[in-house]
């Protein structure tokens, strides 16, 4: 689905659990409800994040529980925590995403092809794709290279599973599929089908850089 359906499916579910849900004043009311940032279509995910203020305190269990009553199949609230007083938006705070893809090959793939491939792929300063320009036709040519931190495959003959951490955030982000593509431009053979991308997870640094999740910040 897309980030507007999902967005429109949240706001319903919290409807229908008749939580206290604040708005925005103004001539056209909007929710007070906002996500870390936007999943591509076709891609799911298991490690969402989003706040939603409420117009009056409750206890965590009751929010929960009002949630889950009025959930659609496939939705989860896994983990909730209070956040006090004014706190940055979760999209200006996050800058990684872990991803994992499944690739189809033309032909047979082995470890060795693949990880001499990654090789040649952290070796180089530049990894070039190429990305519509905003309300255009045109292309433009992108350097993802200084956006991949980590990259990690296993063979399954004509498949292969990959693992990636990448920038994400309002300065740069990095498209799980064109760490696929770069790879192909580093001498990985050729993908026949990107079959399924999933997203692990949304981090944030800390000050020693290690990764951590917003529920560990607020």
């Amino acid at each position: 689905m897309s980030h507007l359906d999902l967005m429109h499916t949240w706001e319903r579910v919290i409807r229908r659990s008749q939580l206290p849900l604040g708005f925005s004043q103004g001539f056209n009311p909007h929710p007070k409800m906002n996500f870390a940032s936007a999943c591509a279509v076709g891609t799911t995910s298991d490690g969402e994040y989003m706040d939603i203020e409420l117009t009056r305190d409750m206890p965590l269990e009751e929010v929960k529980e009002a949630l889950d009553r009025a959930m659609p199949p496939a939705f989860e609230v896994t983990q909730m925590k209070v956040v006090e007083g004014k706190v940055p938006s979760l999209m200006s705070i996050m800058e990684r995403a872990s991803y994992r893809l499944r690739l189809e090959f033309v032909d047979d793939v082995t470890q060795q092809q693949l990880d001499a491939a990654m090789e040649e792929f952290f070796k180089r300063e530049e990894i070039t794709v190429f990305r519509y320009k905003k309300n255009s036709k045109d292309k433009k040519p992108v350097n993802i290279r200084p956006g991949v931190f980590e990259i990690r495959m296993e063979a399954e003959g004509k498949y292969a599973v990959l693992h990636i951490l990448v920038q994400t955030g309002n300065d740069f982000n990095v498209r799980p599929e064109e760490v696929a593509y770069g790879l192909m431009s580093a001498g990985m053979p050729a993908v026949l089908n990107v079959v399924r991308i999933h997203r692990n997870g949304l981090y944030l640094l800390d000050k020693k850089g290690n990764l951590i999740t917003p529920l560990d910040v607020v």
